[in-house]
């Protein structure tokens, strides 16, 4: 294969993965408008710290377990190891069951007692137990997902994602209407408070309930997918020599030191945001004397708003993440120092053109944004917030990627870290920002750049360190940011133009964002950003590019 499509079969897998991703957020973006107004700023709270404790598990458990999965199978792969690649899936299947087991029951069990101690929120716990048995049923679809991108195939993948989102949100929305209702009705023998209290703590269990039959779901399709493919999998190995496979020791000794790893260093990169929940509760508490409803629903709006909006395009970074793993561990091990680098590249310069328009447009039109989607929550809060979003969004985009750059060059270790070191700041920045600075929900918008940019700056000397990668700088960030801003100050006055004239945020937000993709999209063309032939690389290319020429674009 030449290195032309080398790259541009890692290009075209990683954005397959993004449109499913970013499909997938839009879902859940749409699902959660519903949802919010169903359960309002203080059962958003509720729903978001069930969903911190849950993550917690989930990144002890499988958030790690396609990537390490997919990493494995893609080196016995390229060794021609058919066989072995397929023992090490069985065998992940067994380390995935027993790891979800005792996570499902440590969250059904203790999630009351997390929810209560670390979290001051004991109307959590009854959405926890909800999610118990999704802890299980994530680490054995990790395994399927890993084991179909280990094979150089995101589709499964992608189709999955989709299906559990669809799930997800349909089921959501309706349980947490009925359980909402049913918590009221079974709490008329209770005071106002403790009776309001109760029926969120059943609705919030409702909207969990979605993540479990999601997943479920999930599961289901790619099973059915694996079982269609397994007489070409059988095939493949039949044609390999008998005396080449490894022992289940060996095997298990491989998934062990290689998830392990990985499940460390994806804990330790996403645990500050779920350490910020505790630590901004206990404080504004402790400190500030904040009673939990307060603390609550201003928790909701960090999560349910904020957080919801600047992770789509984060999602971007995350599915060429997954896709460069295996793409890149096979270039490794063949000591192609040239298309390791030109994968690097690649990789981290389409996460910008991405990560930092989305930044951009939503640090402008975020107050519009929230005041379309969220019209019973909208506030000036959140307006202030959603300025930041330009450099969260652009840090951990960054930072997700260079997380999985490192990972495909085999030093696993390094960002454990490297995440590390940035955690140890961050637990000394945040306090310090809500302590001394008093910044309240604010602080943890801040913290949140600050340990993803510190990440960014240690991967970055590390991947240098480790394979000479010289990080190109004008089509990587300098072009796309004079575009971004371009498109920033467009965008926004056409939004201020088209309310001023019809009055409608609803109208003139999506007038504006059109005009922002249009505007991103010629400019990205002009400078010459992308060039023509990676413009081939992506879903419906061809397509692109033709009508770049009609145009006089091209």
């Amino acid at each position: 294969m030449s290195k032309k499509k080398i790259k541009n079969s890692f290009l075209l897998q990683g954005s397959i993965l993004a449109v499913a991703g970013l499909l997938v957020r839009v879902i859940g973006l749409i699902y959660r408008v519903p949802l919010t107004n169903i359960l309002g700023e203080k059962g958003m709270g509720c729903y978001g710290t069930a969903y911190d404790v849950y993550n917690i598990l989930i990144l002890l458990s499988s958030q790690s377990m396609p990537i390490a999965v997919s990493k494995l199978v893609s080196e016995k792969l390229g060794r021609n190891e058919n066989n072995n690649a397929h023992r090490i899936f069985k065998g992940a299947l067994i380390y995935g069951l027993v790891i979800g087991v005792i996570c499902g029951l440590i969250a059904f069990f203790g999630g009351e007692w997390l929810a209560s101690t670390f979290y001051h929120a004991p109307s959590a716990g009854r959405a926890l137990k909800v999610l118990a048995p999704t802890l299980t049923i994530a680490c054995i679809l990790g395994v399927f997902r890993g084991y179909m991108q280990g094979l150089g195939d995101m589709v499964p993948t992608a189709i999955s994602q989709i299906f559990e989102q669809i799930v997800n949100a349909f089921v959501s929305v309706f349980a947490a209407y009925e359980l909402l209702n049913y918590g009221y009705s079974v709490s008329t023998m209770l005071s106002e408070s403790k009776a309001e209290a109760n029926a969120i703590s059943y609705g919030a269990a409702g909207g969990t309930l979605g993540t479990c039959l999601g997943a479920a779901t999930a599961l289901l399709v790619l099973i059915i997918i694996y079982l269609k493919r397994k007489s070409d999998i059988l095939a493949d190995i039949s044609k390999q020599d008998k005396g080449a496979l490894d022992s289940f020791s060996r095997i298990t000794k491989m998934i062990i030191f290689t998830i392990t790893p990985m499940l460390i260093s994806t804990t330790i990169y996403n645990i500050s945001n779920l350490l910020d929940n505790p630590i901004f509760q206990n404080i504004m508490e402790l400190k500030f004397g904040l009673k939990e409803d307060a603390r609550l629903a201003l928790w909701g709006v960090y999560s349910s708003q904020y957080r919801v909006l600047t992770t789509m395009p984060i999602a971007i970074a995350s599915a060429l993440a997954a896709a460069i793993v295996p793409s890149m561990i096979r270039s490794y091990a063949a000591g192609d120092k040239l298309i390791v680098n030109n994968k690097i590249d690649s990789a981290i310069k389409f996460s910008m053109i991405i990560a930092l328009p989305c930044g951009f447009g939503l640090s402008v039109l975020g107050g519009p944004i929230n005041k379309m989607l969220f019209p019973n929550l909208s506030n000036d809060m959140i307006v202030y917030m959603m300025m930041f979003s330009v450099f969260t969004v652009t840090a951990f985009s960054l930072s997700t990627i260079s997380n999985s750059i490192l990972q495909g060059i085999d030093k696993l270790n390094v960002p454990i870290k490297n995440s590390a070191i940035s955690l140890g700041i961050h637990l000394v920045i945040l306090p310090l920002l809500l302590v001394v600075f008093k910044l309240g929900i604010y602080a943890v918008v801040i913290g949140d750049f600050t340990f993803a940019m510190t990440v960014c700056v240690l991967n970055s000397y590390s991947i240098k360190n480790y394979t000479g990668y010289t990080q190109e700088i004008k089509n990587t960030f300098v072009k796309p940011i004079i575009s971004s801003v371009i498109m920033s100050i467009c965008c926004y006055l056409v939004y201020l133009l088209f309310h001023k004239l019809i009055g409608s945020n609803t109208i003139s937000t999506l007038i504006a964002i059109c005009v922002a993709i249009a505007v991103y999209g010629i400019m990205v063309i002009k400078t010459k950003i992308v060039t023509e032939n990676e413009l081939e690389s992506v879903p419906k290319g061809t397509m692109i590019i033709k009508i770049c020429k009609k145009i006089h674009l091209l």
